[in-house]
């Protein structure tokens, strides 16, 4: 499921529900499901989200910088081999 945005978040019966929408090829929203977590527990889901982006993010800055090392080595090889 691809989603684009969050619509609407509601608390009731113990229960907090996630409205999740996506926008159609023709640029209008349409709901794409629900997360339901339960209301005492959504606390540790939001927070392991949040750590789980956190860990991506610090994972593709190293590969990012990685692959510029990688260019800037090649970058450097190329231009020796012109200037003979």
């Amino acid at each position: 499921m691809l989603i684009d945005g969050i619509s609407d978040v509601t608390l009731a019966n113990g229960v907090v529900r996630i409205q999740l929408n996506t926008v159609n090829p023709d640029g209008t929203d349409a709901k794409v499901g629900t997360i339901e977590i339960p209301a005492a527990i959504v606390g540790d889901i939001v927070n392991g989200l949040a750590a789980s982006v956190n860990e991506l993010n610090a994972k593709l800055i190293e590969v990012n910088e990685a692959n510029q090392k990688t260019d800037s080595k090649k970058d450097s090889k190329d231009g020796k081999k012109k200037d003979k």
